[in-house]
């Protein structure tokens, strides 16, 4: 038995012994006796489940009720991230808060795998404690490595506050870049090449049939010159960042042409659809939360996309710009060329911030260099079942594997999220190449499976 055949007899005795499968039998027996059946199914089984379930006006109320509650939260999380705003700490405080998290941090034995806590050294700390980007950002150490201090599991745990940053923490932030992007041994002071988006017509449809990709995505980031990241990015700011992007979608043209619509404008409902079909973005992670990427939510958030939801710009998501082109088929080719034609007229309007050694600049160091993410969602039933050849497989092609749902979710009956594992150190053809190859590579390996199935 697999572990999924596993996982759903388990599932299956929790809901017999939960008496959930016997009250919903139940409920369906009465829906069949019904001589008139009712237009919503849903609705008269929910009724008959639960007597004391409110009626469709009471629902109608209290639905209406939580909708204004949910506005006044938002509204007075607002508040209150203003107000904070404007208690500047001092630098005894931010000395305070620094030694306490460090401790914490190095007093834990259970979670030891910390990038921060590997090389953030008592003699680092000393040199740094006090230490600050230029006014008027004036980004502490602390406020880099708060969410690390406080989140010990975190493999890295840290996020530059600014681009300024990389350089007053230099002797922190460069370690931790080489040693996640695999750069120890590369002792030149260019990590990153120049950016080369090559020959697009060597990126091709990988799945013309439509037999095992689903879909064919790649998303960079991008960070507006002189402005912060957004553990420090002010409210004002944040809105500025919202409209520029906006101000630069206007002369888009082609395909590209589309809508900016600014997150605190759509429903809750409209935001929940929207996520489904992953072109909005929610907030949540609990890394960035400590880090200060939702403040003043939804304040200066949005999202830019085309008709065809192929192309979309997500606004102070977690950088400031997020530039995603993706398609319902195995069509890399056509989803890179779109990329690069979105990118190329974004850059008509706007400056990006780059590092002389790193590349294009991103608040998290592990999305450094190129900040290209290339993937597909993929079906190999076969190869799936084999996890050790998967795995050496992907190691071998520099690919990583998850489930669809994201990081740290598992595959789910041979569907798997597989992308381009390296960020720093190529060009984003290379990267887009590979990711090609790579592909091809593993399709290749689940058709020789078919057939070695069909001849035995």
């Amino acid at each position: 038995m697999t572990s999924i055949e596993s996982k759903r007899v388990q599932y299956r005795k929790y809901l017999e012994r939960a008496g959930v499968i016997d009250a919903l039998s139940k409920a369906l027996i009465k829906l069949y006796e019904e001589q008139n059946k009712p237009e919503d199914a849903i609705r008269f089984v929910r009724k008959f489940m639960c007597e004391s379930c409110p009626d469709d006006a009471q629902y109608d109320v209290m639905k209406n009720d939580l909708e204004e509650a949910k506005t006044t939260i938002s509204r007075l999380e607002q508040e209150l991230e203003r107000l904070r705003g404007q208690i500047k700490k001092s630098p005894e405080e931010y000395q305070e808060l620094t030694m306490a998290g460090y401790k914490s941090l190095v007093d834990d034995e259970e979670n030891v795998s910390s990038l921060l806590r590997k090389y953030l050294t008592p003699e680092l700390l000393e040199e740094y404690m006090l230490v600050t980007t230029s006014s008027p950002v004036d980004a502490y150490l602390y406020d880099c490595a708060v969410s690390g201090f406080e989140h010990h599991d975190s493999h890295v745990g840290l996020y530059a506050a600014d681009p300024e940053s990389y350089d007053v923490f230099n002797k922190l932030f460069d370690p931790i870049i080489k040693e996640y992007h695999g750069q120890e041994d590369n002792e030149s002071d260019v990590l990153q090449k120049d950016i080369d988006w090559g020959n697009v017509d060597e990126i091709e449809n990988l799945d013309a049939e439509r037999k095992y990709i689903l879909s064919a995505r790649i998303r960079i980031a991008r960070n507006i010159e002189g402005l912060p990241f957004f553990p420090k990015l002010t409210e004002k700011q944040l809105i500025e960042v919202e409209d520029k992007v906006r101000a630069a979608t206007e002369t888009m043209d082609g395909e590209l042409i589309g809508t900016y619509l600014t997150l605190g404008d759509i429903d809750t409902e409209t935001q929940q659809e929207m996520v489904k079909r992953h072109i909005l973005f929610q907030r949540g992670d609990r890394f960035l939360q400590t880090a200060g990427c939702f403040r003043f939510w939804p304040t200066g958030r949005g999202v830019y996309h085309n008709p065809a939801e192929t192309f979309l710009i997500w606004v102070n998501e977690e950088d400031h710009l997020r530039i995603i082109s993706m398609a319902q088929c195995g069509d890399l080719g056509d989803v890179y060329q779109r990329l690069v034609n979105g990118i190329s007229e974004l850059e008509k309007n706007l400056t990006f911030a780059r590092h002389p050694s790193y590349g294009n600049l991103s608040a998290c160091p592990t999305n450094l260099g190129t900040t290209l993410r290339a993937s597909v969602h993929i079906r190999l039933p076969l190869l799936s079942k084999d996890e050790e050849r998967l795995k050496a497989m992907a190691e071998e092609l520099s690919l990583q594997i998850r489930g669809t749902g994201g990081e740290h979710t598992s595959i789910e009956d041979g569907v798997m999220d597989i992308s381009n594992k390296r960020r720093l150190g190529f060009t984003e053809f290379e990267l887009v190449k590979s990711l090609q190859d790579g592909i091809v590579a593993l399709i290749n390996a689940e058709e020789e499976l078919e057939i070695a199935g069909q001849e035995g």
